[in-house]
């Protein structure tokens, strides 16, 4: 094995690496704990955390070309900052506390992590072994002629109307387009083109969503009752759920592969840490 890809001894490098850079940067400011230097590297690091963006030249160019009004407002920023954390330490408020101990774990997780995406992934095995993560659900094309129960002064008037214009959907031979011309006006869509039940069951209820999938193809259904009112459905299309092919999901197959890998480097780096420690459980009153 290569020493690189050893977890534990890549976390050690990396942990080294940074303590070298911290080491160069903080102590060539010979800063006293009430003394606040702001140069240039400073500033440029405060804009780039503050923004989430690391761009280092194009942060230089911005600082170069800031007014000076601003630049001050900036340095301003900064000191306020670096005053505040300052004093935060001074008073112990970083010690026993639980969120700063979740963020200084979640850094040591980080370089744990690496920082390299892993080269070496077999993404047709992942593939087999999680065939169950790449199910493309049941889904359905069809289109719906709706009357509102809130369009009538009873359920059973609108009952009536939609069973009349059933009726006249099938004496007309109706087609999946003609729908347009008939119904009242629903607050979702018309037609819905290849919709998962999960969707459908979104937009009219689940009981709608479960009896449409029983329906049958090509013909007007009878009136299908929703939260809203009843729908006179043709369905035009409809295909039953099924585990994607391989070369359809082959790119997300293999981000999710490089993920696994990933994590499993970063739990081989944790347990070689942990290993070095002696636990002694107490439990006992």
């Amino acid at each position: 094995m290569s020493l690189f890809k050893q977890p534990l001894l890549h976390f050690l490098v990396l942990g080294a690496l940074l303590f070298v850079v911290f080491e160069m940067t903080a102590g060539s400011g010979a800063e006293s704990d009430t003394t606040i230097v702001v140069d240039r590297d400073r500033l440029l690091e405060f804009m780039q955390f503050r923004s989430k963006a690391f761009d280092a030249e194009r942060f230089d160019y911005i600082l170069e070309n800031m007014p000076d009004d601003r630049r001050q407002e900036l340095i301003n920023e900064y000191v306020r900052e670096e005053t505040l954390y300052r004093e935060a330490l001074a008073l112990g408020l970083d010690a026993n506390d639980y969120i700063i101990r979740q963020r200084l774990v979640q850094k040591v997780e980080y370089l744990a992590r690496g920082f390299d995406t892993p080269s070496e992934v077999d993404e047709a095995a992942f593939y087999q072994e999680n065939r169950d993560r790449y199910l493309v659900p049941a889904s359905a094309t069809f289109t719906h002629v709706f009357v509102s129960f809130d369009n009538h002064p009873t359920r059973d008037a609108a009952r009536e109307v939609a069973s009349a214009l059933y009726k006249e959907l099938i004496a007309k031979a109706v087609t999946f387009s003609g729908a347009l011309s008939y119904g009242e006006r629903f607050a979702f869509h018309k037609n819905y083109v290849d919709r998962s039940q999960e969707f459908i069951a979104s937009h009219f209820g689940q009981a709608f969503a479960d009896e449409l999938f029983t329906l049958p193809l090509q013909v007007w259904s009878p009136p299908v009752e929703s939260a809203y009112g009843l729908h006179l459905v043709m369905i035009s299309k409809r295909s039953e759920a099924r585990t994607a092919e391989f070369d359809e999901v082959a790119q997300n197959v293999r981000f999710d592969a490089e993920q696994a890998a990933m994590r499993e480097r970063t739990e081989e780096a944790i347990r070689e840490i942990t290993g070095r420690y002696d636990v002694v459980v107490k439990l006992q009153p």
